[in-house]
């Protein structure tokens, strides 16, 4: 069975854009399971969001992650983002972590390398789904360090380098 590789890293970090340049190489990619999830709840007047009801966003997005990861992937396949991003999310707000996350079998799903996307001022952005300020994200990149480490996934940090030189990098290490 193919697993998925994660892109993570903080918002504003060039992950969507990354995801975007692998599709166009011919890899099976997923977007952002969360980002949908906050459109969907800013048109639909809902709250389960990040900032409004993170315990219901979080299940929103267990639940769709998991639809997702039935469907079948190729040999090389990325994700915008893996469950252990909901993880570090909880504890950037001191929230107690769902046991369904905690006993979460994520080698049975990702791929042991994970890339992460370092904080990088100079390309962060804010928009209606990402309005975490800098410190925020500095902070959501601390902890998402924290849990990849914990369960021990190999993390390859990605060069703040054009995003050719991102790409080229991923593909020298799959």
């Amino acid at each position: 069975m193919h697993k998925r590789h994660i892109i993570t890293g903080a918002p504003g970090t060039g992950k969507t854009t990354l995801i975007r340049a692998l599709e166009k190489e011919g890899y099976l990619c997923f977007r952002e399971v969360s980002r949908e999830i906050i459109k969907d709840q800013q048109q639909t007047g809902n709250n389960k969001t990040p900032w409004g009801d993170l315990l219901g966003f979080v299940r929103l997005v267990y639940q769709q992650t998991i639809n997702e990861l039935q469907k079948p992937v190729k040999e090389y396949t990325f994700v915008d983002r893996g469950l252990p991003d909901t993880i570090a999310y909880l504890k950037t707000k001191s929230h107690t972590i769902p046991k369904y996350l905690l006993n979460f079998p994520f080698e049975n799903n990702y791929a042991s390398t994970v890339f992460l996307a370092p904080f990088w001022e100079e390309i962060y952005t804010n928009d209606p789904q990402r309005p975490q300020s800098i410190e925020e994200a500095i902070q959501i990149h601390k902890y998402l360090l924290e849990v990849y480490q914990s369960l021990n996934f190999n993390i390859q940090i990605l060069p703040k380098a054009t995003l050719t030189k991102r790409v080229d990098f991923i593909q020298s290490i799959i």
